[in-house]
């Protein structure tokens, strides 16, 4: 893959667990349906607080710190944004690569 082919669809399911009118819960699956990663704000502040990711989305071939803090980047522009609701949206993420 060239450098200017580098980047991979992400989906990110916008979920509203606790029923409150906010998102507070951010599940990213790659095209084939995968669990990529989960992201939590517990406290429906727009401020994610954990997050547990399950794929190497980097494409170094290992599951580490790089994969958790491109996820963490991408969920935190995601909770930042006033207007979410709850559904499915489809990123498209430049310096990702599936492992």
């Amino acid at each position: 893959m060239t450098a200017e082919e580098k980047g991979v669809y992400i989906y990110a399911n916008l979920l509203d667990i606790n029923q409150d009118g906010k998102i507070d819960m951010i599940s990213f699956l790659d095209p084939e349906g995968r669990g990529i990663a989960v992201a939590v704000d517990r406290e429906s502040n727009g401020m994610m607080d954990q997050i547990y990711v399950l794929q190497d989305v980097t494409g170094d071939g290992k599951l580490d710190m790089d994969d958790k803090l491109l996820i963490e980047r991408e969920a935190i522009k995601l909770f930042k944004k006033k207007d979410l609701k709850e559904g499915q949206l489809k990123l498209f993420i430049e310096d990702a690569e599936y492992g």
